[in-house]
């Protein structure tokens, strides 16, 4: 639990030390985003949604705080954490970009067994890891203040390395 509480006191520092004002020379430099996500869990072949934050550096680094949950299927569910450095590459006049990805990642497996034998525990057994992922991204901004994506990449993580795939939309402030 330690490492939990270590994670997210991360992610927190991270998204409270920013500063709100964009810099004159850089449009980029503060810009925000707050989403919602849907995809698509390979360790469980099952669905899964979050929430993301990314602050914008400047033109080519921001950080990406997301949170998501992998629903139940073979009687395994997920609670995933992760701290994503994304690079932007601008396309197409500054509204269309392809990102690479890098980051840490934090996972609490849950595994749901047959209750036939009259147990009331929702979960029996609980994992927690640490680990990496990597991936690439391509994402539109269809407006000043809103940006849909789609995000593919691999999660290295002892006994539950999986590929994921998601979609995003977000507001930009």
């Amino acid at each position: 639990m330690r490492v939990s509480a270590w994670i997210t006191g991360a992610v927190c520092a991270a998204i409270l030390s920013v500063g709100s004002a964009r810099a004159e020379g850089d449009p980029f430099r503060g810009e925000k985003t707050l989403g919602i996500e849907v995809g698509y869990c390979g360790s469980n072949k099952s669905a899964s949604a979050g929430v993301e934050f990314s602050y914008r550096f400047n033109r080519w680094f921001r950080l990406a705080p997301e949170a998501q949950y992998v629903f139940r299927r073979y009687g395994r569910d997920a609670l995933t954490v992760n701290l994503n450095t994304q690079y932007p590459l601008m396309l197409h006049h500054d509204t269309m970009s392809f990102f690479p990805q890098a980051g840490l990642t934090y996972s609490s497996w849950n595994y749901h067994f047959d209750k036939t034998d009259g147990t009331n525990d929702d979960a029996v057994t609980r994992v927690s890891r640490l680990g990496a992922n990597v991936g690439a991204g391509y994402e539109v901004n269809f407006t000043t203040s809103l940006r849909l994506s789609v995000r593919c990449g691999y999660t290295f993580m002892k006994d539950y390395g999986c590929f994921t795939c998601d979609s995003k939309i977000a507001y930009i402030f």
